[in-house]
């Protein structure tokens, strides 16, 4: 191969879902035991009687606690929303930072989740493990648009059905597979929309360049007049003003012995938040592919995405979500949501208490 040729190949490729087996140190597998990890693992049992995604908003809003240090800059705790299939499950779980805040979660599920159930895990697995044989697979969400472009939420357009009937339903797998969504979210500033003061990018800013309307041609310039959907796109992205959200990570991890489920897993369901959460604002979640063209830096970059699942760790990823925006991807679902045991070879059990 020439170096055009591998010049060329490098300009071609781009992220993709290629599972690859990883070596952990001294052990042959990734084991998380709970006693070495910080923070506390709640497990939730549904009550099949709750209203979902409405009452998710509930239970975040009651969490939204800022701390600020003396200059100003966040220090807020993250938390994270998780559903794993595993051992042929699908479950529900929080993990909260401190144990003050899980004393929180516990009350606000207890008021605004009527009859379910919510409890810290004392003893085994603080994460699913992942043997040394299987092939890891996995992708970040990202938002399309800047965040004051807001997804599909149950105020805004809202959902015909409950998305993760859909995300659950892709996520049955091979009962000796494993495949789990995380969301890891921590309070933002009320000041989120009021953007940098040298940059001129704040919500107000943003609404009013919409109303002005679009420059388009390049020899002969001229200016299009805002269009309706440009004049609808500007007040709903003033909406947000005021309102309060969140940072967000959003993670999917899938490992299964057969290399190909790993990829169709992670892959499936990373689609599914695709399709589900796009607004009329063009804003939606498209999906980053944890890869590498050579395969010992796809196993590293896959190694370290493993590990900070494994701390719930928050990156800054410029993704910000408000209350209802973030309920739509973390909340404890209701009886109207289905899964499907034949669709992957799997006897998969959704456990919805009532």
């Amino acid at each position: 191969m020439t170096t055009f040729d591998r010049f060329t190949q490098l300009l071609d490729s781009s992220p993709q879902y290629e599972a690859t087996q990883l070596e952990f140190e001294d052990n042959d597998s990734f084991i998380q035991h709970q006693s070495d990890t910080p923070g506390t693992l709640l497990r939730i049992r549904p009550y099949k009687e709750n209203d979902g995604v409405v009452d998710g908003a509930g239970v975040l809003q009651s969490v939204h606690d800022v701390t600020t240090n003396f200059r100003g800059k966040n220090t807020s705790d993250h938390h994270s929303f998780e559903v794993w299939f595993d051992q042929g499950k699908i479950t529900f779980y929080m993990h909260a930072a401190t144990e003050a805040a899980a004393d929180k979660f516990r009350r606000r599920v207890g008021n605004n989740y009527a009859n379910s159930e919510i409890f810290p895990v004392e003893e085994g697995y603080a994460f699913p493990v992942i043997d040394s044989d299987e092939y890891v697979a996995g992708a970040w969400l990202e938002m399309e648009k800047i965040p004051y472009y807001p997804i599909r939420h149950h105020n805004s357009e809202g959902f015909e059905t409950d998305p993760y009937g859909e995300i659950t339903s892709e996520m049955l797998s091979l009962d000796d597979s494993t495949v789990i969504t995380q969301v890891v979210f921590r309070p933002a500033k009320q000041s989120w929309t009021e953007g940098d003061r040298f940059k001129h990018n704040s919500v107000d800013e943003l609404a009013h360049a919409l109303r002005q309307g679009t420059s388009v041609g390049w020899l002969n310039p001229r200016t299009r007049p805002a269009s309706e959907k440009d004049k609808q796109a500007a007040k709903t992205i003033e909406q947000q003003r005021g309102q309060q959200a969140f940072h967000v990570n959003i993670r999917v991890l899938a490992a299964s012995s057969e290399q190909d489920e790993a990829e169709a897993r992670a892959r499936g369901v990373a689609g599914m938040f695709r399709k589900y959460y796009n607004a009329i604002t063009e804003q939606g979640l498209d999906d980053n592919p944890v890869w590498h063209r050579k395969e010992r830096k796809r196993a590293e970059r896959l190694r370290r995405f493993l590990y900070r699942m494994r701390d719930r760790e928050w990156i800054d990823r410029r993704m910000i979500m408000t209350v209802d925006e973030l309920a739509g991807v973390a909340h404890i679902p209701n009886a109207g949501i289905e899964v499907h045991p034949d669709r992957h070879r799997s006897t998969a059990r959704l456990r919805l208490a009532g």
